[in-house]
């Protein structure tokens, strides 16, 4: 660990972990309707799988982590089966990553993906009026830009889900990876989501790993009361355990803290709760 928010792949648990998720994605995208690499622009990265739970079901779009450097849907397929199973569409998203591409052109591809989906939902068989951003995180943060007020063109969002994320990006700037990410004080003023919060009243969860970093745990917590005090209901909770890598696990294994949370929040954000989104 080089400092409080780039992690160790190598782990030999993390990398057990990772070999996990992505044969349990691989079986995954065998169900049956799954709709893969799905084109929302026209760079290779810019696709997205779709697992419909039928027209009219709630829809979870979720982004990977990976230090917006890394990472990919392929190996995040794997919570679809149980949400499927309970009503709840699945949605995987691949965005362009660094160093190759920027971190605006990483954040323009999560909300180009939610404004293709938004269109094109009834050929997907998604609900356009139900989609729900998450992700981990790097993920977490594009979910959180997103979900922020007052982008061009943004598309109804129903609900914002952020684990492990990353909102403030000032203190990454003092770190080593600012030698890709290439952050100066407009970049962090732009693209850091505690600046650009979700529009008062969307439901917003976020939590992290009890045996994260520090780091993580503090940029949620302040995301967190960021978004209390601009007027929106507001979940955190911490995984008893769970590390940064352990908790995204979660999001396919019922009775865990994370997917309990997340799916009683799918359940009460009805469509006609969420007009100030619209």
């Amino acid at each position: 660990m080089t400092d409080g928010y780039e992690l160790d792949p190598n782990d030999p648990a993390t990398v057990a972990l990772q070999a996990n998720y992505e044969r349990r994605s691989r079986q995954a995208a065998t169900l049956p309707g799954a709709q893969l690499n799905r084109p929302y622009g026209p760079d290779d990265r810019q696709r997205l799988d779709v697992f419909s739970a039928g027209a009219t079901a709630p829809c979870l779009v979720f982004f990977h982590g990976g230090y917006w450097r890394a990472g990919s849907k392929d190996a995040r397929l794997f919570p679809a089966p149980c949400w499927r199973a309970r009503g709840v569409s699945w949605v995987a998203v691949n965005y362009r990553i660094l160093p190759v591409h920027s971190l605006a052109q990483a954040t323009a591809d999560a909300r180009a993906a939610t404004v293709w989906l938004a269109d094109n939902a009834t050929e997907l068989g998604l609900d356009s009026t139900q989609l729900h951003v998450a992700g981990n995180s790097a993920g977490g943060h594009l979910a959180a830009m997103v979900a922020a007020d007052g982008w061009k063109d943004r598309p109804r969002v129903a609900s914002l889900t952020a684990i492990s994320g990353l909102f403030d990006l000032g203190p990454l700037a003092d770190t080593a990876a600012n030698a890709w990410l290439r952050l100066d004080s407009g970049i962090v003023q732009d693209l850091s989501p505690i600046h650009h919060l979700p529009p008062p009243g969307l439901e917003v969860l976020v939590g992290w790993g009890g045996a994260e970093t520090r780091e993580f745990e503090d940029q949620s917590r302040a995301y967190a009361e960021a978004c209390r005090r601009s007027g929106n209901p507001v979940e955190i909770f911490a995984s008893a355990g769970a590390d940064h890598f352990r908790i995204i696990g979660e999001f396919g294994a019922p009775g865990t803290p994370l997917f309990d949370r997340l799916l009683r929040l799918v359940a009460r954000s009805a469509p006609s709760s969420d007009s100030h989104n619209s």
